[in-house]
């Protein structure tokens, strides 16, 4: 499963599952997203996003917080944006990439409060049971932005 989350308010934006890798799940996540025309600010994903066609994929305009895998001699134009925000101000850098704990916290308590295992089987049954945690998580685990 591959879930976006808005940090603020710990709603979660969009949704994506495959049986086969994480990567596919992470492709109908951004098809959700871009089916439904919501706008990213900024992004943090862990190390196995890190190829130049996920950096790609968003554009200028979101901020992306990411950090390369073991072999950085394969790092393409791409990584010229990320690389000057971690050289400018790595503080600043690594304080917005581990705000992701927020998100994998989030993750973490949803299995404990819904259990660890999907027992369907089929395909559609088990996306739907994922969708239904994730409605579960938003009605459960939101927080109100008081201003």
């Amino acid at each position: 499963t591959f879930r976006v989350i808005d940090l603020e308010t710990n709603f979660c934006v969009a949704f994506g599952y495959s049986r086969n890798s994480e990567r596919d799940a992470f492709e109908k996540a951004m098809q959700m997203l871009d089916e439904h025309d919501i706008e990213i600010e900024s992004m943090r994903l862990d190390k196995y996003f890190s190829s130049r066609k996920v950096i790609r994929r968003f554009g200028k305009k979101v901020s992306i917080y990411l950090l390369p895998k073991k072999n950085i001699s394969r790092v393409g134009l791409e990584w010229y944006r990320v690389l000057k925000k971690i050289l400018c101000d790595p503080i600043e850098f690594l304080s917005n990439y581990f705000k992701r704990n927020l998100c994998e916290s989030s993750f973490s308590s949803d299995k404990r409060r819904f259990g660890w295992i999907i027992r369907q089987k089929r395909d559609d049954r088990i996306e739907i049971a994922l969708f239904v945690i994730t409605i579960l998580h938003n009605v459960f685990a939101i927080r109100v932005k008081v201003n």
